[in-house]
């Protein structure tokens, strides 16, 4: 016995309709692996892979997050040798200077350029980068060297000269003063001034520990030098030195005061030379690890890639496809909904 099946034209309306959803997903989903190289839903086309794929994400996350970080410290470090660099010029100028000078005009040149070489030093330690002091060690947020520090140091030293001899430097009663006095007064009293504790009292608020940054995945290394070097203390001393401006002191006891100066520039200047040759190797080390991170952020894209990448142009046949089915249901939608029983029967 046959029967009759009977087909609205509101099925036939309808059946269209419900097909253009899916034809738009599959649209936005192959337009936008077009546009990303990947696919629209990762999880579900490569299935048990979507864990492998989500641990080479994190890598290369981690690997560029360390490039931008050796960045910041490259950038760091770069300024802090330019200061460095900029303290031993001023340091040899200086000694080279009073070098050239006769010993009995040296004390006096000193004296001249003393509170300049101070504020310049001071100036140059207490620089930053990115909003960070450089030599402050870890303290980063404060400036390693204190407001008013070489004032209060000069004041300091003023006031124990007066302790020790019964009046200031600039009296004339300086004269009668022995080389063997000044030297135990420059390198006993004036000396104390820039060892520990004195020095984080009336100059420092540096941190005595550098700074250590993670430059690859298994490397760390330390990238700034502090304030609390020797070097920058032995500048320091040298120009509170040249400050007291003893002028009034015998041949002999000056060429104490002038010797001392020299001396403490000479040391003070090689030992920047050693700072800057830590950091110049920290630079080498970042810059080899720098090279390793690229290498390996191929690597990872290159896996990555392997799990996750379309071929563009099966996903152009897609979306041309998908395309051609939509326009094709909107046709159709269109014919359907020109169906009418009125014209039928007219």
């Amino acid at each position: 016995m046959m029967t009759t099946s009977y087909i609205s034209s509101l099925s036939l309306w309808n059946l269209p309709r419900s097909a253009s959803g899916r034809l738009q997903a599959e649209i936005a989903n192959a337009t936008k692996e077009i546009a990303d190289g990947r696919y629209a839903d990762v999880g579900l086309a490569i299935g048990g892979q979507v864990g492998r794929s989500l641990s080479l994400r994190q890598s290369a996350a981690e690997i560029a997050a360390l490039k931008d970080g050796n960045g910041l410290t490259a950038s760091r470090i770069n300024a802090s040798q330019a200061n460095l660099q900029q303290m031993q010029k001023a340091a040899d100028a200086r000694l080279a200077t009073l070098t050239g000078l006769p010993a009995d005009q040296r004390v006096a040149a000193m004296a001249a350029s003393a509170d300049d070489t101070l504020a310049t030093l001071t100036g140059l330690l207490n620089a930053t980068s990115n909003g960070q002091s450089l030599f402050s060690g870890t303290n980063t947020g404060a400036s390693p060297i204190r407001d008013g520090a070489a004032a209060a140091a000069k004041t300091n030293a003023v006031a124990a000269f007066q302790s020790a001899f019964g009046f200031p430097p600039s009296d004339a009663r300086t004269a009668d003063l022995t080389a063997a006095q000044i030297q135990g007064f420059l390198e006993g009293t004036v000396a104390a001034q820039f060892a520990d504790p004195n020095w984080g009292t009336t100059w420092s608020q540096a941190s005595s520990t550098a700074i250590t940054s993670r430059i690859s995945l298994t490397e760390t290394v330390t990238t700034s030098v502090g304030a609390n070097e020797t070097a920058f203390r032995q500048l320091a001393e040298a120009a509170l030195v040249s400050s007291l401006g003893m002028t009034g002191l015998s041949a002999e006891a000056q060429a104490v005061v002038s010797n001392r100066a020299m001396s403490l520039l000479s040391k003070g200047s090689a030992g920047l030379v050693s700072l800057q040759a830590d950091l110049g190797r920290a630079q080498a080390r970042i810059t080899d690890a720098n090279a390793r991170l690229d290498a390996q952020s191929a690597l990872v894209t290159k896996e990555i890639a392997g799990l996750e990448a379309v071929d563009p142009a099966e996903a152009k046949t897609r979306l041309n496809a998908a395309t051609t089915q939509l326009q094709m249901s909107y046709s159709l939608t269109a014919q359907l909904q020109g169906l009418s029983l009125l014209k039928y029967i007219s």
